[in-house]
Parts: C-alpha cells; sequence; structure tokens
C-alpha cells in the first residue's frame, strides 16, 4: 500500500473520511482481492486495538497496526466491516462488505450493502437500474450489490417516492418489514415509519401489489391502501396523489379538511399542543398549502387572511378563540 491509501483508510477508519476518501477507498478496494484481503486485516486489528478506547493520537495507534500486520503471519476470518461517511445534503450512505470462507480459502466475490439514510431534508438519488427515489426526512432505504441479478428488492424505513423503471423480467420489490410491494414499473409513495403502527401505500401511476403473509391487494391509480399492522386489517380509499407526494417540493398540501383536522396536521408536524375553543370555527372546510419552512406562528397568521380567529401563545401551548 502507498502512504496515501494508508492516510486514507485512517481517516475511514477514525471517521473522519471525505466524500473523494470514500470514492478513492472503494475504487481501490474493488481493484484487487489482495487489497480487500489488506484492509479486512487491518480492520479487525484495528477494532481489536480501540474497543472501548478513547484514542489520543489515532495515527500512532494505525502505524502500530500495520507494523504488527507486516510482521503477523496469520491469516484471519473476518466477516463483515461497515463504513460510514455523510455526504453533501444531509445523505449518509453506508457501504458494507461481507466475504465468506470454502474450505480454508477465502472467497473473493463480496456483497456490498448500501444505505441511503436522510436527516432534516428530503433528498433524491438513483438506483443502478435508473429507478429514482426520493426519500423524506429520517428516513432509510437499503440495497445490496445483488439487486438486480434476480430481483430488485430495497428495504425502506421511513418515507419514500419511486418511479421505478420499467422490466418485466425483474420484479421490484419494497421490504416494509412484515409486509411488501412489488412491482415492475410504476409510480408511487410509501410510508412506513416503525414508530406508527401503519404503513401507507399511494399509487401515482401503473399498478402495485401490497402483500402481507395473509393478504395481497392491487392498487389502481390514486388509490392509497393502509395497513394497520397490529388490527392485521387494510383500507383502501381513493386520495388526490399531489396532497400525499406534496413533501417532495417541500410543500405541505390539504383540500376541503376542516380546520380543525388542519390543525390537528399541524399538531403532529410540528409536534406542538394547539387548543381550539371554538367548535363552529373548527367545523369550516380549508384548502390550501404552504412551505414546510415556515413556523406554526407564521402558518396562523397566513390563516387569519381567510378565517375570523385570533390565536395566542400560552407557554408552549397555541390556543385559538373565535
Amino acid at each position: 500500500m502507498n502512504q496515501e491509501i494508508e492516510q486514507i483508510i485512517l481517516r475511514n477508519l477514525s471517521g473522519e473520511a471525505s466524500c473523494d476518501d470514500v470514492i478513492t477507498f472503494s475504487e481501490w478496494l474493488a481493484s484487487s482481492a489482495r487489497n480487500k484481503e489488506s484492509f479486512l486485516k487491518i480492520k479487525k486489528y484495528w477494532d481489536a486495538e480501540v474497543a472501548g478506547a478513547k484514542l489520543q493520537n489515532p495515527e500512532a495507534t494505525y502505524n502500530k497496526l500495520l507494523d504488527r500486520i507486516r510482521k503477523a503471519e496469520r491469516k484471519e476470518t473476518v466477516r463483515r466491516l461497515w463504513i460510514r461517511y455523510a455526504g453533501a445534503a444531509a445523505v449518509a450512505i453506508i457501504v458494507g462488505i461481507t466475504g465468506y470462507w470454502i474450505g480454508g480459502q477465502r472467497n473473493v466475490t463480496p456483497v456490498q450493502y448500501y444505505s441511503y439514510i436522510t436527516g432534516n431534508s428530503v433528498s433524491s438519488f438513483e438506483l443502478p437500474d435508473g429507478t429514482e427515489i426520493s426519500l423524506n426526512k429520517n428516513s432509510t432505504l437499503s440495497y445490496s450489490s445483488s439487486y438486480g441479478e434476480k430481483v430488485r428488492e430495497v428495504s425502506l424505513e421511513g418515507e419514500g417516492y419511486f418511479s421505478v423503471t420499467k422490466d418485466k423480467t425483474k420484479a421490484f420489490v419494497v421490504d416494509l418489514n412484515g409486509s411488501k410491494i412489488s412491482v415492475l414499473g410504476t409510480v408511487f409513495n410509501v410510508k412506513n415509519d416503525s414508530k406508527e403502527n401503519v404503513t401507507t401505500a399511494t399509487l401515482v401511476e401503473g399498478s402495485i401489489r401490497f402483500e402481507t403473509p395473509e393478504q395481497q391487494i392491487l392498487l389502481k391509480p390514486n388509490q392509497q391502501l393502509v395497513f394497520n399492522k397490529s388490527e392485521n386489517q387494510i383500507d383502501i380509499e381513493n386520495v388526490s396523489t399531489d396532497l400525499i407526494t406534496a413533501w417532495k417540493s417541500h410543500l405541505i398540501k390539504y383540500k376541503s379538511i376542516s380546520f380543525k383536522e388542519f390543525l390537528d396536521m399541524l399538531k403532529d408536524r410540528y409536534t406542538v399542543d394547539i387548543v381550539l375553543s371554538n367548535e363552529i370555527l373548527g367545523e369550516q372546510k380549508v384548502t390550501g398549502s404552504f412551505d414546510e419552512s415556515l413556523t406554526v406562528d407564521q402558518i396562523l397568521d397566513l390563516m387569519k387572511k381567510n378565517l375570523s380567529f385570533r390565536w395566542k401563545k400560552e407557554g408552549d401551548k397555541y390556543v385559538i378563540n373565535k
């Protein structure tokens, strides 16, 4: 290994790698089986050396490990390593590499695992087959390097919008941890939050098949399926898909809902307490949209232009009066 690669490996191990570092490292790792095995040796020694310890001088520790490895003659079994780095925009990409032993010799055809993780912003990317995906805030999408060999399978935690490249020979499957969606080529939105008790699938174009161990449902465009996990119950209704997918444009849209429902939406979206003291006001219908970057104060001030009400803030609570 040359000195540049050694320094890049050090930054990967110590969690200080840049995007360029990870790209260079990935190319070096994929260029030969020897490089993979050399790194796996370093990683195992590193993990053993720094486990539970707070490093004062990572470079000195790393150089000591290199010297020890060069002198060592034994071979190790290493099953998995994980490399993490934060990309631009709030997306983290995690790459995992696994290998195994057969007859005492190492198999050099590793499987890689990729995870896209969003933070506090919406992010978009493209899968190897051209399928386009937008991930909502605080969401994770994962897949492996076997994607597309027999089936195009991904797993989702959170909310994602999928525009799937059509391939009649290879189904596109979204694993939702207990249920799944299968398609050949279509556009749809899925929300699957482990903290909530429901999975929601909304079809924009084409068709999708939603499956649980007990049920299979085909959706038509403009239909939304809500799967209650604890009750194992599926409900389907017609919806305006542009309202469901507005998050892609950083908007929150609503149409012909009561003012009370609107306030409930604000409660959930902003995690605030809102008290409505007038039932008649709460029954009035509202339609519109707002940018999700606005604060609750700004939204209520805008709503006052169409509805006659006053609001005030008492501590962390919003109180709305006619």
